[in-house]
């Protein structure tokens, strides 16, 4: 069973809904201020990403995406008082550490990149399959599916592993 927040239909559509209301560019740049403050190695993997398949503001707009929905269901779990805009909270996703971020990409090379995404998808079908659904719609979109998808692939499974780290840590 997964670590990190099961995205819910409705919370997929709300965060459509506040993209749309509140236009991607403000959500972006609210979303990436957040990631510099409170997952820096996060952001820094979604930037390279984004640079190497193309359209590199569209393709951070979907990865800040991806970010805000398990902030946001995240948060929902807390209950009503996490809700009060009190942005000096602490994180509610876990801060992907340097050596997460090198074993990540020591197992990338250990099986490969399709190999890694393919066992990264298939976690998130079987635990988070509203974000699934997020990610591939999204994807499905943009010139290059692939990259795009090994994106949200590589933000989550280094998400999930930092997630198991933390809790290694704690019991």
């Amino acid at each position: 069973m997964s670590s990190l927040p099961r995205v819910g239909g409705l919370t997929r559509e709300r965060i459509a809904r506040e993209f749309d209301d509140r236009g991607p560019e403000v959500c972006r740049t609210e979303i990436t201020l957040d990631l510099e403050a409170n997952n820096p190695e996060l952001l820094d993997m979604a930037s390279r990403c984004a640079r190497d398949v193309g359209d590199f503001t569209r393709i951070m707009t979907g990865f800040c995406m991806f970010y805000r929905l398990l902030t946001a269901e995240a948060r929902a779990a807390l209950g009503p008082s996490a809700n009060r805009g009190d942005r000096q909270q602490l994180s509610l996703l876990p801060r992907v550490a340097p050596a997460t971020r090198a074993d990540i990409v020591k197992r990338i090379d250990s099986i490969g990149s399709q190999e890694f995404t393919r066992e990264a998808i298939t976690e998130l079908e079987r635990n988070n399959p509203e974000l699934l659904l997020m990610a591939h719609h999204f994807a499905e979109d943009q010139a290059d599916y692939g990259g795009v998808i090994q994106g949200f692939a590589l933000l989550y499974a280094s998400l999930l592993a930092q997630a198991a780290q933390e809790r290694g840590i704690l019991h």
